[in-house]
């Protein structure tokens, strides 16, 4: 597997260094970027090869002239050693993607959850973009190399298995009951179920949240981004956990 470009091998150097076989570059280029790179590179003693023919690796021209190939580990955790881990740790967040299958929101969600201290990712076995993709493993950063992702049979089992161990849910949705996430307060254990870009939460999985959660907007657009979204509730719990 591979990711291209400056700025997610930079931070998947940074992240998880020990991911990375080896580094290709482009043999004309030569500027103050690419240096910088080959320092980063040297410094974590990862094998660099110069190339020619970057643009039939990846299959695309947008590479900067710099790909990196690597072997994704993802943080290998069970379910049910996820809840015991988090039986006694307080303001613990846990998400659930339900339904995210663009590999592009799959990736930056990863990254935001990472940048905000969530525990793990917990996934449906089906309906779901796959973590072996390198277009997830490019966009996160090297985040899905630390952030363990939990793939379930059954995501509404695993929501009330949740719920026996402590864990709140809520779910976010544009419904008369919804809350507005500004005036939401949960200072105990929660878990963010985010569904789908086209049709969101299933009606099950709606059904089981303790709480629905709506992201207050102004302008002529009425919904955000999937993954423009989690970020936005992830920072919001983060921060609102932290001051109480």
């Amino acid at each position: 597997m591979y990711i291209y470009g400056f700025h997610s091998i930079e931070a998947a150097i940074l992240n998880a260094p020990e991911s990375i076989n080896y580094v290709l570059i482009n043999s004309s280029r030569h500027d103050k970027r690419q240096n910088h790179l080959l320092e980063l590179i040297k410094i974590h003693n990862i094998e660099v090869n110069h190339v020619n023919n970057l643009d039939e690796l990846v299959g695309t021209n947008k590479h900067q002239g710099v790909v990196a190939v690597i072997n994704p580990k993802n943080t290998k955790l069970e379910f049910k050693d996820l809840i015991k881990d988090l039986d006694t740790k307080d303001n613990a967040i846990i998400l659930i993607l339900d339904g995210i299958t663009d590999v592009h929101n799959f990736g930056a969600i990863i990254r935001s959850a990472d940048c905000f201290g969530v525990q793990a990712i917990i996934i449906p076995k089906n309906n779901s973009a796959s973590t072996s993709n390198p277009i997830i493993a490019k966009t996160s950063s090297g985040a899905i190399n630390k952030l363990p992702i939990i793939t379930v049979n059954n995501l509404s089992r695993a929501i009330e298995q949740l719920k026996e161990h402590g864990f709140w849910i809520a779910g976010t949705a544009l419904t008369e009951n919804s809350i507005n996430l500004f005036e939401f307060k949960c200072n105990k254990k929660i878990v963010w179920v985010m569904g789908s870009e086209g049709t969101g939460m299933r009606r099950l999985i709606s059904e089981n949240c303790d709480y629905l959660v709506t992201i207050p907007m102004q302008g002529v657009t009425k919904s955000l981004n999937v993954s423009v979204a989690t970020g936005v509730v992830l920072a919001y719990t983060r921060f609102s956990n932290i001051q109480q």
